[in-house]
């Protein structure tokens, strides 16, 4: 029984750091989030549903691979191994670790500039447009150096398909 009292209180202490970390993750998605719209309003772009759903499809992603890794840690916190190291503080390491990571790749892509996503697009339109000519070197060599003597910007704006009504 003694055990038992001990994987419990070891759970329940977990339930505050845990809580934290979750919260966390929501904050730094959203802040993600509040970030790519500015970025959209910056660039003119419309703000659609697709990039919300990317942002929601994101969250549900961390917060998957968030629930496995604390199943982990839980595991290992009410091991019998670990039981039996009474100096390990009894804290979800992993956890944490996963945490950290999350927040990188969030804030690595707040810290990105609305020129470089821009940049991306161009380049993809480029790419598109040189594969559909691979069988033609001279049509090639004719986009590529389009692309090449214009600024990014314009390049979408020259080569963007116009919508249809």
């Amino acid at each position: 029984m003694e055990t038992w009292g001990k994987i419990s209180d070891s759970i329940l202490a977990q339930a505050g750091y845990l809580s934290v970390f979750y919260i966390a993750i929501i904050f730094l998605v959203s802040m993600d989030l509040w970030s790519g719209v500015r970025k959209a309003r910056k660039r003119g772009e419309a703000r659609m549903s697709f990039g919300y759903r990317r942002t929601l499809d994101k969250l549900a992603r961390y917060i998957n691979i968030m629930l496995a890794i604390t199943a982990v840690d839980m595991i290992v916190l009410i091991s019998p191994i670990y039981l039996a190291l009474e100096s390990l503080p009894a804290f979800p390491y992993l956890s944490l670790l996963a945490v950290i990571f999350i927040a990188i790749i969030e804030i690595k892509s707040m810290c990105e500039k609305a020129e470089d996503k821009q940049r991306f697009k161009s380049t993809s339109m480029l790419a598109g447009k040189v594969i559909a000519s691979k069988d033609d070197i001279s049509k090639m060599i004719e986009e590529i150096m389009s692309y090449m003597n214009t600024t990014d910007q314009q390049y979408i704006k020259d080569n963007e398909k116009p919508k249809e009504q």
